[in-house]
This record gives C-alpha cells, sequence and structure tokens, in this order.
C-alpha cells in the first residue's frame, strides 16, 4: 500500500524501485513564517482528504552559488520530511538523516539520496528531512526566549513525528537511529544532549561530527552584525520580506568564509549547557554511538578556498599563544615528517574542527554506553554524481577529505564503499558496526577504512590527542568576518 495515514491525514506515495516505496515533501511542523518566524515549531494542521507525497518539499533559504540546480525550490516554508521504507515493512529499523552544510546550505536528500538503497539491502526505513538554517535558524533574538537554535528545534520536531508517525510507514518508533554529517553530525551531539530529545532515539552515529556552538559573545557580535546590514531592528524582524533576511546574511559573509558563523547557542530550552558537559554527565545515557573522521577533513575547504591553511598559525596563537602554537605545529612536522607544510596544515586544522573534538565526545559518551571510532582514509564517493561535472577532476585532492564517506555509507556498491554501507548498515539494526569498541581505557581501537581495505587499528588518533591535550580553545569561524570570529 503507498497510501500511509499519519495523525495529521493520509498520503499517498509512490513504489521507486523494485519494492521500495517512498513518501515526499510530508509536513511535520506548521510554516515557520510571519509571527512564528524566529520561533520554535509549531505541529503541522491537518488536512482532509488524501495528501499527495511524491515530491521533495521546499528546502530551507540558503546561499545559491553552491546549490544544486535540480534541487527543490527554496522557501521559509521548508519544513518537510521523507520516508523511504520496504513494501510490506513492519515494525523495521529506522534511519534518521540530518544533512550537512554549515548549517547555511544544503537539503534533506545530500548525500543520503532516497534512502532505497538501505531500504534494500538492510530493510531499513529511512527518514530524510530540511530544517531552518542560516539566520532563520540559528540568530539568536534579542529579548526572545529561547532563541539562537530554532534549526535544532526543527531537527527535534521531525524527531517527534518520526516517533509518532513511523509506524505507519512500517518503521519502529522504539528502533530509531539518528545520523549526520558534518553540521549534520554537529546536530547529533546536540541531540545526545538536548532534554528535548531524550527518548527519542535509541542508537546515535556521526561522521565528521563533534561539538560546535556559538558563545554568548559570538552570539552577540553575530546579531549586531547582522541587524545592520539588514538595516532595521530585532523588533520589526518578522516584518521584512525573507529575501532581505538572506541579503543580509550575505553581507555578513558568503561561503566558505561564513562556514561555521550559523551555529546553535545554548537557548536554556533545546540545549541548557554545552553538550559535552551534559553528555559526560550522562544525558545521553545507554545510547551506543559510532563516530567517524576523515583524515584529512580539511582539504575539501582548501580546494574551494587556497587562504584556509594559511589561517592556521594566526587561529592557533589566538587561541593559545604564540609559543604553544609554534610548539604545535613542530610536533606536527616531527610526526609527518614525509608531509610538505600545506599538507601539515591541512592535518593540523582537521584536527582542530573535527577529530580532537570527535575523541573528547567518544570519552563523555563511553562512560555511559558502548561507543565505536572510525577513520576514513579513501576516495571522495559518490563524486562522479555532483551536479558540477568539473569537480571531478579534483577527486585526487579529495581522498579522506570533508564529506568523502557520506555517498558510499548511503548508497554502498564496492571496495571501502560496501563495506560503509554494511557497517552503518549493521548498526542501525543491531547497535554493532561489526569492530572492537572503542573504551579510553582499553586501547582506543578504531577502524581505518585504508585504500587497501578496512583495518582494525589501537589508537589511531594519539598523536591528536596528545598534542592537544589539556587545552581548550572556543572553535571560531577561521576568518575574521566583520567582527565575528
Amino acid at each position: 500500500m503507498t497510501v500511509a495515514e499519519t495523525a495529521y491525514g493520509k498520503v499517498r506515495g509512490a513504489e521507486i524501485a523494485d519494492g521500495v516505496l517512498a513518501w515526499r515533501g510530508i509536513p511535520y511542523a506548521a510554516p515557520p513564517v510571519g509571527e512564528s518566524r524566529l520561533r520554535p515549531p509549531l505541529p503541522p494542521q491537518p488536512w482532509p482528504g488524501t495528501r499527495d507525497a511524491l515530491g521533495y518539499g521546499n528546502r530551507s533559504l540558503q546561499p545559491e552559488p553552491l546549490a544544486d540546480p535540480a534541487a527543490p525550490p527554496m522557501a521559509e516554508d521548508c519544513l518537510y520530511l521523507n520516508v523511504t521504507a520496504p513494501a510490506g515493512a513492519t515494525g523495521r529499523p529506522v534511519l534518521f538523516w540530518i544533512h550537512g552544510g554549515g548549517f547555511e546550505m544544503g537539503q534533506a536528500t545530500d548525500q543520503a539520496g532516497d534512502g532505497a538503497a538501505f531500504a534494500a539491502s538492510h530493510g531499513i526505513v529511512v527518514v530524510t528531512f530540511n530544517y531552518r538554517l542560516g539566520a532563520l535558524g540559528f540568530l539568536d533574538v534579542p529579548a526572545e526566549h529561547p532563541t539562537g537554535a530554532f534549526g535544532l528545534h526543527d531537527q527535534i520536531a521531525a524527531l517527534r513525528w518520526v516517533h509518532e508517525n513511523i509506524a505507519a510507514f512500517g518503521g519502529d518508533p522504539g528502533r530509531v537511529t539518528i545520523y549526520g554529517l558534518s553540521a549534520g553530525g554537529k546536530t547529533v551531539t546536540n541531540l545526545l544532549a538536548s532534554p528535548l530529545a531524550s527518548g527519542l532515539f535509541i542508537r546515535a552515529a556521526e561522521s565528521s561530527g563533534g561539538d560546535h556552538l556559538k558563545n554568548p559573545a559570538q552570539a552577540r557580535d553575530l546579531t549586531g552584525r547582522f541587524l545592520r546590514a539588514l538595516g532595521t531592528t530585532a523588533q520589526r524582524l518578522r516584518a521584512v520580506p525573507a529575501a532581505d533576511i538572506l541579503a543580509a546574511q550575505a553581507t555578513v559573509a558568503t561561503p566558505p568564509q561564513s562556514t561555521w558563523i550559523w551555529r546553535a547557542s545554548v537557548d536554556g530550552v533545546a540545549l541548557t549547557s554545552s553538550p559535552l558537559t551534559a553528555i559526560a554527565g550522562g544525558a545521553a545515557a545507554g545510547v551506543p554511538l559510532l563516530l567517524q573522521t576523515c583524515v584529512r577533513e580539511t582539504a575539501l575547504y582548501q580546494l574551494m578556498n587556497p587562504e584556509v591553511v594559511d589561517q592556521t598559525e594566526r587561529v592557533l596563537t589566538g587561541y593559545f599563544g604564540a609559543e604553544r602554537a609554534e610548539q604545535m605545529q613542530a610536533s606536527y612536522a616531527a610526526y609527518y615528517p614525509d608531509l610538505d607544510e600545506t599538507e601539515l596544515r591541512v592535518r593540523i586544522m582537521s584536527d582542530e574542527r573535527y577529530v580532537v573534538r570527535t575523541g573528547r565526545l567518544a570519552d563523555a559518551q563511553a562512560a555511559h554506553a558502548p561507543v565505536w571510532r572510525s577513520r576514513y582514509d579513501g576516495e571522495y564517493t559518490g563524486i562522479e554524481d555532483d551536479p558540477d561535472p568539473e569537480f571531478a577532476q579534483f577527486a585526487p585532492l579529495l581522498v579522506g577529505a570533508h564529506g568523502a564517506d557520506g555517498v558510499g555509507i548511503f548508497r554502498g556498491g564496492d571496495g571501502l564503499s560496501a563495506a560503509l554501507h554494511d557497517a552503518w548498515g549493521a548498526f542501525v539494526a543491531s547497535g554493532d558496526p561489526g569492530w572492537i569498541r572503542y573504551a579510553p581505557d582499553g586501547g582506543r581501537h578504531a577502524m581505518v577504512f585504508a585504500p587497501d581495505g578496512p583495518q582494525a587499528q589501537p589508537d589511531p588518533f594519539a598523536h591528536a590527542r596528545q598534542t592537544w591535550a589539556g587545552l581548550d580553545w572556543q572553535p571560531g569561524t577561521w576568518w575574521s568576518v566583520g567582527g565575528v570570529s
């Protein structure tokens, strides 16, 4: 049957592959427009009859230059989700995918596609969704509460919809695994810590995640800069056209300089403390966690803008002072004697943004639940499907780069992609990806998805952990952008 009944009305899907059904563009919340702009989402309005769920819903407003020209339209009304399931499924495990894009770009199906491969290979129900991005999702509005994390509230609303409705599509609401990459991975950390998400999932996985929030000073600076660019006051934010919101966002900064500006704040509701503090305290006790990073994360950013790694010394000095920054760079040079200066800086910035913070998350959760770590060193999967055909020429530069694992995990194929797909499928289905657990007091084992095949290794992240041990820092943007850093 392609008609499913939700709490808000019936939806009609379609068979998209042999034995695989899909429903697209289902509203999981009311449109966040008008007086609902820059506020947590409200439940969707019920509809009469049967709603066709055959096309993807709008994606959030976002910068256009890096967008897929075949992507759905952009609109402020963007809170829609998609479900893909095996035909005739009942009580199947659910994979809830959170797309990346720096909290300013992206859409539900990025890297995941329609989820049909997991439905066919592992009998998994796959949910993808859009959430508010950029200023509309993460601006801190003065004198309002909660504020600064509307996109996170959207993500929790979508999870709640899954909990209440996924059984009608063949999924088990008691077997939901959340998984995200990049900004989606960092969202998984937030959801592990959020009191609003507690009980809505039983397993979690991240690619290139860790923790990443605005602190109050960054939030104030960003809000001030944004309001000046918009040319209005906080009291009039709900009256200006959505296009003006996007234009002001671009005035503050554009990609890649805008990367990591738009991120959640601790709003006192969705997040009540630092995520790592909450997780170390047991906020996600009993939730198995799978954590993967890529060996050369920053290589993607370096390709986008060759000035990225030139920021290394300035960034480290700003965090820790000139003497410590010099010591750290010398440590990397000694540990990687065969790498040139640019590649050394790629490794340093990869560790700063992803590897070290993921390691600290692993240690925090390992006290309360099973944890697995892995590293991806292989080719950039799915590069042949990129909407920009010229992107494929850069494949040799993107081995082990940020996002290199995503398409392989979702679609499988040959070699490492098959191994990734099977590991994630096993984790969603059973809670175990198939290798030795990570244990802070037991070898810190991890699986390395190397070009010549997966290899279990003891503590492959030791150098990064030791070099950054005892250091604390508030991540910035890697650039100083109009007073926002």
